[in-house]
């Protein structure tokens, strides 16, 4: 029984920690959008003031997760000319991308509330909550930061063949193939961009693992002598 309901609970933290790792990034770094976009002196080359292009960001952002029906209605002046943001293709792309980023959530929650059930399962079971989902949390994401670093060197060795298959892999068109010389969109988040929020993922992805798994250890040893 303790393995019948750790492991799934364990795998609902994993998720959860997957999902939070690539949602904080995303959504809540607008310190790091500004500093990209003056680093690079993005607003400069395509013709949009920086604060615009702020309000533009948040605007897309706020419709990648949801708080917004959709992006046609983003305009902005670029090179002084007041119009519509983003191009057809663009916004045919980014419907594509919340599609993706909805499923995420609906993962995430569904790991949460399927998380607390197991719980109540085990107490009604009267399995050792904490020390089975220890134990379990510490097997499960060993293997899987195992499977992370494996990953992460992939991606080091060759970014942009990895961007690649990760768009032919989640995108069953071409959208996402834009031309800097008329999309905007690829300008402001060029792939030095998705490098590094890959590396903000990573690092997350690492720390959260890293602190489940020492929680979980200190936990089974300080707890040991309580189950002999």
């Amino acid at each position: 029984m303790k393995h019948l309901l750790g492991y799934p609970a364990a795998i609902c933290i994993l998720l959860i920690i997957v999902a939070q790792s690539i949602f904080i990034p995303t959504f809540h770094v607008m310190p790091y959008f500004s500093w990209h976009y003056e680093q690079r002196q993005i607003p400069e080359s395509i013709g949009v003031e920086k604060d615009e292009l702020m309000r533009v960001t948040q605007e897309l952002l706020d419709y990648m997760r949801g708080r917004r029906d959709d992006i046609y209605t983003i305009y902005a002046y670029v090179s002084g000319q007041y119009r519509q943001f983003f191009s057809d293709i663009e916004i045919r792309h980014m419907i594509d991308v919340r599609v993706l980023y909805d499923v995420g959530f609906l993962i995430r929650n569904i790991s949460f509330w399927l998380l607390l059930f197991l719980i109540l399962a085990m107490a009604f079971f009267k399995v050792p909550i904490l020390a089975t989902l220890a134990r379990c949390s510490r097997e499960v994401i060993v293997t899987f930061l195992i499977l992370l670093i494996l990953l992460i060197a992939a991606i080091a060795i060759d970014f942009s063949r990895a961007f690649v298959i990760f768009h032919l892999i989640f995108f069953n068109n071409d959208y996402w193939i834009l031309d800097p010389r008329v999309d905007l969109l690829i300008n402001i988040v060029p792939q030095v961009f998705f490098v590094e929020i890959s590396m903000m993922i990573g690092v997350l992805l690492l720390l959260f693992s890293a602190v489940t798994i020492g929680a979980s250890t200190w936990y089974l040893k300080s707890t040991a002598h309580l189950r002999r």
